[in-house]
């Protein structure tokens, strides 16, 4: 069998592994991304950093970094507004096209369009004397913005006039806010004033429709970060009478009876929330304690007593989110809280992805948009209809796994098939994430027009999720989260539009390695009860299962709008490249990339993501020479479980024609 191998990507495979060995020993060195400076993020086109500066100095800043130009702008606001953004910003979100940014001893809300970057207006939150009102944090529902502020009170404000509406009293020293079944929850520290009087220890309910406060509930002294789950849970940071003795508890309230129905006895300063899990960041004033853990909130059964798995340090965790649109999870470090921080992004298995370094005095809080501002490489709305772009999903089968069954499997309760195959295209032309699961499952795009073959040049690019972790062997190999995918295209001949013609396999690196199965065939079998794990059946005698694990706790690794009981999935079977490397026990999966020719084996960053057509063979390993191709096929080539991080599973966020 011949297969074209470039010079220019071999040569580029070894360079990377050459470079990533020499930085092995800088693991530590803060100015040192992480990925070799690739922070490329599915379904996210930028996020948005708040550095809160220190109380009375007057240097909030913003910071925002586009991943499609893989830039960061430390003081993003101050360079377009040309001025600082005030004194000790607390809290922003997103609502629409703007972004609310919460300054609490400036005592307003700036507000920022979203595309230009540009101020739109303030909004004063003062007292009819003049003082401020302290301004803490800030939700959103029916067009209205709600701020809890420290002097007592909760603000309504119209979003399209700008205007504040009413106030309402509630507690002492509201310290959050958030809405969860038609109703707002603000958690009332009392903190301000606890030396004299002793802190707070409740959370107001308010009717949204009269606004006005009808309950409110005890949970605890001192309760802080307020959430809302999918489920009709409230859930509360409870901070004890001192915050530095660590006193802490996470209380759950039921939204529908207004009651606490759970108490979580775990230290928690800051949380966030992913569908049934709690990820909890704390870290003790005074001391050098702090930590991070998973929690189930369903059980309350702890998951893991570090989520950090991969032996990163985090000096001081200072806030924790959950990107939603793909599940990754952002902690941000403030050090001592007298140098500029780090914002760190790990996967849920809590493996460090990247780092943006030095973004900011005391970040704490990062927002995610899937779309593009200006200084970000253009609007959104241009890149979901850019023709370079394959714009439809005309196939979607993938294997069972851990991600499937939720967005990032295109799917949604109640969908059938061809939902599906509509929210898949959604997904395909905004570049967000699609998960193919376990061996053989796979996704099928068009482009609406031929793709060139151009002679010596790269024609195609597949964007995925892969990242260089810097775990290196003594064998030098390049190693991260490679879950390769084999591809292959069609042209449409017979001129229908259709996917139906003859289809050819880029051959990739290892065609011809020895340890590549032919004809590998799999059949999984719909788990009973549902939630089992997902049993498998092969042609060459072996037997397993797609394991359930705890970071995705869906109803069932099985596609839902499939109706037959069994999927069988037949082609060529890659050699297993994860590998463990813990020593003393413990598990440290380590996924080693091909070197060339496969999806979602390398990073979006690198040349070794792009495809050129002249690799293209028969079924039986002959060279083709097509002259263009209309359509490409991918799926997950590789058939491994790797311990408590799952299956392997090729991700796709969409394919681009190098040459329009």
């Amino acid at each position: 069998m011949f297969a074209y191998k470039p010079a220019s990507v071999l040569w580029l495979f070894f360079a990377l592994c050459l470079l990533f060995i020499q930085g092995c020993d800088d693991m530590e060195d803060r100015n040192q991304p992480v990925g070799g400076g690739d922070s490329g993020e599915s379904g996210t086109e930028e996020i948005y950093i708040l550095c809160e500066g220190l109380f009375n100095l007057n240097n909030s800043s913003l910071a925002h970094h586009s991943f499609r130009n893989n830039t960061t702008t430390t003081d993003y606001f101050r360079q377009i507004n040309r001025r600082g953004l005030g004194d000790t910003a607390n809290d922003m979100a997103i609502y629409g096209d703007r972004l609310y940014i919460v300054v609490n001893v400036s005592s307003q809300i700036e507000v920022i369009d979203l595309l230009t970057g540009v101020s739109v207006g303030q909004v004063p939150l003062f007292t009819d004397n003049g003082s401020s009102r302290q301004p803490r944090n800030i939700a959103f529902e029916g067009r209205k913005a709600y701020v809890c502020s420290y002097d007592g009170t909760v603000a309504r404000i119209d979003t399209a006039s700008l205007a504040v509406e009413a106030y309402l009293s509630v507690g002492r020293n509201p310290d959050g806010i958030c809405v969860q079944n038609g109703k707002l929850y603000v958690s009332n520290s009392g903190g301000l004033d606890a030396s004299t009087t002793g802190v707070d220890r409740t959370v107001s309910v308010i009717d949204i429709p009269t606004f006005t406060e009808t309950r409110r509930i005890e949970v605890g002294p001192n309760p802080g970060p307020i959430r809302a789950d999918e489920y009709g849970y409230v859930y509360v940071a409870i901070r004890g009478e001192q915050i530095e003795k660590g006193e802490y508890q996470l209380v759950q309230i039921d939204a529908q009876t207004d009651v606490v129905t759970q108490v979580y006895e775990e230290k928690v300063l800051n949380f966030a929330i992913n569908d049934q899990l709690a990820y909890l960041s704390y870290t003790l004033s005074g001391t050098q304690e702090s930590g991070t853990k998973v929690v189930n909130l369903h059980t309350g059964q702890i998951v893991r007593e570090s989520f950090v798995t991969d032996g990163t340090r985090i000096h001081t965790p200072f806030s924790i989110q959950v990107n939603p649109f793909n599940g990754n999870i952002y902690l941000t470090d403030a050090y001592d809280y007298q140098v500029t921080g780090d914002v760190l992004c790990f996967n849920p298995q809590g493996e460090l992805q990247f780092r943006i370094d030095n973004v900011g005095l005391n970040p704490n809080g990062v927002v995610f948009s899937d779309r593009s501002s200006q200084s970000g490489g253009g609007s959104g709305s241009e890149a979901d209809t850019n023709p370079a772009y394959a714009q439809k999903v005309w196939e979607y089968v993938p294997a069972p796994g851990q991600f499937i069954n939720t967005t990032t499997s295109a799917y949604r309760e109640g969908y059938t098939c061809e939902e599906v195959l509509e929210y898949a295209t959604e997904r395909l032309q905004s570049r967000s994430l699609l998960s193919l699961g376990g061996f053989g499952g796979y996704v099928v795009v068009g482009f609406d027009h031929t793709v060139p073959n151009v002679p010596g040049e790269y024609d195609l690019k597949i964007y995925g999720n892969a990242y260089y972790n810097m775990y290196v062997s003594g064998t030098g190999a390049l190693a991260g989260s490679s879950e390769p995918g084999i591809v292959w295209v069609s042209k449409d001949t017979n001129g229908n539009g259709l996917p139906d013609d003859e289809w050819y396999e880029l051959a990739g690196s290892e065609y011809d390695a020895p340890e590549v199965i032919r004809g590998y065939e799999i059949t999984y079998y719909r788990p009973d009860p549902a939630n089992a794990d997902v049993y498998w059946t092969d042609n060459q005698g072996g037997e397993g299962y797609i394991y359930r694990n705890s970071a995705h706790l869906q109803d069932t690794y099985y596609p839902l709008w499939i109706e037959a009981d069994e999927i069988t999935f037949r082609g060529d079977r890659l050699p297993d490249n994860g590998i463990n490397e813990g020593t003393n026990g413990t598990d440290n999966w380590v996924s080693y990339c091909f070197p060339w020719g496969y999806a979602d084996n390398h990073p979006n960053s690198t040349e070794l993501c792009q495809f050129n057509i002249d690799w293209a063979v028969d079924s039986q390993g002959n060279p083709v020479q097509l002259d263009g191709i209309d359509f490409v096929r991918i799926y997950t080539a590789v058939n491994q479980q790797m311990g408590w991080t799952g299956e392997v599973s090729t991700e796709i966020q969409t394919v681009e024609d190098l040459h329009y």
